[in-house]
């Protein structure tokens, strides 16, 4: 899958072809197999007071511990930025 080119065109005018560099071509029997593969290490990443549900394309974080204050917030916020 290397050499691949896109080009967009718009009416009659056509943009600079531009080589990619990544990624899984649309439509292919490979897409859905990687992607599953890329996205199912990701609840390993959360620590274990945040509760990951995965749906398809979707991605849910949330907790259900009770913590006084603003903690569940920088908890959340510091397991997005990770």
């Amino acid at each position: 899958m290397t050499g691949r080119t896109q080009q967009t065109r718009i009416g009659n005018n056509l943009s600079e072809i531009n080589v990619i560099i990544s990624g899984v071509v649309q439509g292919s029997c490979l897409g859905p197999a990687l992607f599953l593969l890329y996205i199912n290490d990701l609840i390993d990443v959360f620590s274990d007071g945040v509760i990951v549900k995965l749906y398809a394309y979707d991605v849910k974080l949330y907790s259900s511990c009770m913590i006084k204050g603003n903690d569940i917030d920088l908890e959340l916020q510091t397991n997005l930025d990770t």
